[in-house]
């Protein structure tokens, strides 16, 4: 928590989730946007953000991992009930959702009816896409990027870092960090989406800047689960 204080100094802000100060999930933003929590948490690591700035937005920050003793209420299957149960969420403002799910298409087979596949359609039905893949032209369960190495190694990778945005939102890039320049920091990678919003979607340059923004939004887990994915 100390460090995420300390950004102040570098013109950022945050905010920290967790009664435990050495590990939690942080949500950082810069000095053009401001971060409101919510009063109530939709599950113990998924949490509701307001966002303001040019652009206001509601951000739902995942960590998707044990939070009890039911097989079904763990990792992906904790995201699929928060959605199920908070679907009101979802109206009005924008949604970006962002963060470690700890899953994959791959492994739908292990948790029928609350899998990975069933928490992308939810968030279609509110008519949110997964960036990487729209960007990447890459179906799920596919991925050719990986965005985590089991253990911090890197003939062990998988893809299990997702951030969902507006489908009306213009992607301009999306970016995942390399093994070599961050596996000595964790054993994720970042995930960096870089979008364009406003007025005329698709038509969005320097001269509009009143009905554009362009900003960033990334994902990276600082401090990683030791767990193995589910």
């Amino acid at each position: 928590m100390k460090s995420v204080d300390d950004l102040h100094s570098h013109g950022l802000s945050g905010l920290w989730f967790g009664a435990n100060l050495n590990k939690g999930l942080a949500v950082l933003c810069s000095k053009e946007f401001s971060l409101q929590a919510v009063d109530e948490l939709f599950g113990k690591w998924v949490v509701p953000i307001r966002v303001h700035g040019a652009v206001d937005f509601k951000l739902l920050a995942v960590w998707a991992c044990p939070v009890g003793t039911k097989r079904a209420d763990n990792y992906i299957g904790q995201v699929f009930r928060c959605l199920a149960e908070q679907s009101g969420w979802f109206d009005n403002a924008p949604v970006v959702v962002a963060g470690d799910f700890n899953s994959n298409s791959q492994w739908d087979e292990n948790r029928p009816g609350r899998n990975h596949t069933e928490v992308v359609r939810l968030f279609g039905g509110h008519g949110l896409i997964s960036a990487y893949h729209t960007h990447h032209r890459e179906k799920q369960g596919a991925e050719t990027r990986p965005t985590y190495y089991f253990y911090r190694r890197q003939n062990r990778p998988f893809h299990i870092d997702y951030v969902f945005v507006p489908q009306r939102w213009r992607l301009r890039s999306v970016e995942v960090g390399s093994f070599r320049e961050w596996g000595h920091l964790s054993d994720h990678v970042p995930v960096v989406v870089d979008v364009s919003i406003g007025a005329a979607v698709g038509k969005c340059d320097s001269t509009s800047p009143r009905q554009c923004s362009r900003w960033s939004v990334s994902w990276h887990p600082a401090i990683a689960s030791r767990s193995n994915p589910r």
